[in-house]
């Protein structure tokens, strides 16, 4: 296959915890890109959204800086949350209050905020639900961070909480799986690699974990490697047409064409997903 493209993974983990919900793949030809949502797993990262959020913590109260600033409304609603947050005398309420801020920081992309307001409800309130969330959206902003010292800070927060949710349940394997990823940018990666093959060990059909070996394998440009994990994938779950585009991506890069085209007609006939489908044809459209 004639190479005049980059495919360049960027994961992005769903607020309902699916590790593998919400990624993104941008295809760039001749330096021109055009990003896509499409499934994947990895902890690489890219200009995948507008701007970077970078926050201060202080007295209780998230402080944004964005270098694309929140619209007047989006605004508004933040502050009269906010203000509702922190008039909360009660801890139901304030609970509330928080997860209303939540919601609002997660709609508006603004994930180390929402992130933050997640741990505080953690404070009020400590089981294991409230405290994936929190990691879970810790981890969502440490997959968009751009900047190193940002990255490392959000990765070690997120890797903080699941550490605490896999002390008091060592059977959450998505908890463990999203622990492992936070690993891959780290001096230390293959610690995150050996704790995905120990949930695949327990759990062989545990899509997170597989879906992000395939992605951690084409990262280091093992694509054979890649495609026996997005197939495996396609075993357990038909209907996966992002591990489908992933594969047909991995085919790709090996030079089996045929194989290729008709995994991604599949995905173009399949998925509902028009970015997704936009991605495909991307690929397809280098496909000698």
């Amino acid at each position: 296959m004639q190479k005049s493209f980059i495919f360049i993974i960027v994961v992005a983990l769903g607020t309902v915890g699916a590790l593998y919900s919400l990624p993104k793949v941008v295809v760039s030809d001749e330096k021109k890109t055009l990003e896509q949502t499409a499934q994947t797993g990895s902890a690489n990262r890219d200009k995948a959204v507008e701007s970077e959020d970078t926050h201060q913590h202080t007295e209780g109260e998230a402080s944004e800086s964005h270098g694309t600033a929140l619209s007047p409304e989006q605004s508004k609603v933040v502050e009269s949350l906010r203000a509702k947050y922190l008039g909360s005398s009660s801890k139901q309420d304030k609970i509330e209050a928080a997860n209303a801020l939540i919601s609002k920081f997660t709609a508006f992309t603004r994930y180390d905020s929402a992130a933050y307001y997640a741990e505080e409800v953690v404070k009020l309130d400590n089981n294991e639900r409230n405290l994936m969330k929190a990691a879970d959206l810790y981890y969502e902003a440490f997959t968009y961070a751009l900047e190193d010292a940002k990255t490392k800070n959000m990765g070690e927060k997120a890797r903080t909480l699941y550490q605490e949710i896999l002390t008091k349940n060592p059977n959450n394997l998505l908890a463990k799986t999203n622990m492992a990823m936070t690993y891959v940018s780290t001096s230390t990666p293959m610690q995150g690699i050996l704790m995905l093959r120990e949930v695949i060990a327990k759990e062989p059909e545990f899509e997170p974990a597989l879906f992000n070996l395939g992605i951690l394998s084409i990262r280091s440009n093992q694509f054979g490697k890649a495609v026996e994990r997005f197939k495996q994938i396609l075993k357990i779950n038909p209907a996966n047409s992002k591990a489908a585009l992933n594969l047909g991506y991995c085919l790709a890069e090996l030079d089996r064409t045929d194989e290729a085209r008709t995994i991604l007609e599949k995905v173009l006939a399949n998925s509902k997903d028009p970015q997704e489908k936009a991605a495909a044809n991307e690929i397809l459209s280098k496909l000698k």
